[in-house]
């Protein structure tokens, strides 16, 4: 649930943008959310501006890298190794001994225009009357995750 206010103040903050598409949709669960509610889909291809709103306060965070083990996040943690501690470190993954944070998958959001037209985008969806109240409503954020690495290690 998120005060409407605050969605009106991010959508003033990120400069008004238009309504890509506007849907009503069924829901069924009853009696805290109506049974039909209004989608409004607001269409952005910067992710900078949303990111800016984002650090502006302190309840969510957005990350554009992530590294994964498995479906755990770890840090990136990529500093030099002597060529020792490379050749001690080979020889105990042969064995079998692989570290547990050991990266196995790095994601990556890229939003922007690419040739001719937008390539990736991220949805902000807003639900105004999904609740039985005026004050407040249902807002996701949708990105496009564009490239998954898997790392062999």
């Amino acid at each position: 649930m998120v005060p409407a206010k605050f969605f009106k103040q991010l959508l003033k903050n990120l400069d008004d943008p238009q309504p890509h598409a506007i849907r009503n949709q069924q829901h069924w669960r009853a009696p805290i959310m109506s049974s039909s509610a209004r989608k409004i889909t607001y269409r952005l291809f910067d992710l900078n501006t949303l990111r800016l709103e984002l650090e502006k306060q302190n309840t969510a965070i957005l990350k554009e890298q992530v590294s994964w083990n498995g479906d755990k996040q770890v840090s990136d943690n990529l500093r030099e190794m002597d060529p020792i501690e490379a050749l001690a470190a080979a020889k105990s993954r042969a064995h079998g001994k692989a570290p547990k944070d050991r990266i196995t998958c790095k994601s990556n959001f890229v939003v922007g225009y690419g040739e001719g037209r937008a390539t990736r985008e991220l949805d902000l969806i807003w639900w105004p009357n999904l609740y039985n109240t005026d004050a407040f409503g249902k807002m996701c954020i949708r990105l496009y995750v564009s490239r998954v690495q898997l790392l062999q290690i």
